[in-house]
C-alpha cells in the first residue's frame, strides 16, 4: 500500500493542542506535544506573573478521565504579549505535565506524568520514553493513580484571585 492510502496511524494524529495565529493566517499551526495527547476540552491559562512559569489547566472530556496541568519551563515575560506562534514556541514546547489526584475529602495533589515517575516506569504498558508518556497521556495518568473524573470539560480562571474551576458534565458514575 502506498503512504497516501495507509491510514493505520491516523488516530495518532488527533488529541493534541494545536496553536494557530489568527493575526497571521498564512503561518503554520504548531502542535504542542508537550501538553500531552488526549481529547482536550480546554486549555485554561493561569494568571501570568512576570518571572514565574505559566500553568495551563486542561480537561479530558470523557467518562473516567482526568484534569491535567502543564507548567512551562520558561518563565513569563510580559514583553511576549502578542508574540503569536513565537511566544507559543517559547512557552509551550517545554514543561512538565501533571494529572490531578483528589482524596475522599476533595484535597488534591498534582502527579507528574514523567518517565521518571516509578509508577509510570513500572506500568504494564511498558513506557520506554517521555515521548511515549506524552503520546499515551491517559494511560500514563492511569498508571500514576490520577483521580478519575466525570467528564472534565471547560476550565475557567477567576481573575480576582487566580483560582481555576472546572465543569464536570456527566455527573454519573456509570461506565
Amino acid at each position: 500500500a502506498n503512504a497516501e492510502r495507509d491510514f493505520r496511524n491516523e488516530a495518532n494524529t488527533f488529541g493534541y493542542n494545536v496553536e494557530i495565529d489568527p493575526l497571521r493566517p498564512s503561518s503554520t499551526p504548531a502542535k504542542r506535544v508537550s501538553m500531552g495527547r488526549l481529547p482536550h476540552e480546554s486549555a485554561t491559562c493561569s494568571l501570568p506573573k512576570a518571572g514565574q512559569p505559566l500553568a495551563f489547566y486542561m480537561g479530558c472530556d470523557s467518562r473516567n478521565e482526568y484534569i491535567y496541568k502543564f507548567v512551562t519551563t520558561a518563565v513569563w515575560d510580559p514583553k511576549d504579549i502578542g508574540g503569536g506562534i513565537a511566544a507559543g514556541d517559547k512557552y509551550l514546547n517545554e514543561g512538565k505535565l501533571y494529572a490531578a489526584k483528589f482524596d475522599e475529602t476533595g484535597k488534591g495533589e498534582w502527579l507528574e506524568l514523567s518517565i521518571n515517575n516509578p509508577l509510570i516506569k513500572a506500568a504494564a504498558f511498558g513506557f520506554a520514553s517521555q515521548a511515549e508518556v506524552l503520546v499515551h497521556t491517559r494511560v500514563a495518568a492511569d498508571a500514576a493513580g490520577a483521580a478519575k473524573m466525570d467528564r472534565p470539560e471547560w476550565g475557567a480562571v477567576n481573575h480576582a484571585n487566580g483560582e481555576i474551576y472546572f465543569a464536570l458534565t456527566n455527573n454519573t458514575a456509570a461506565n
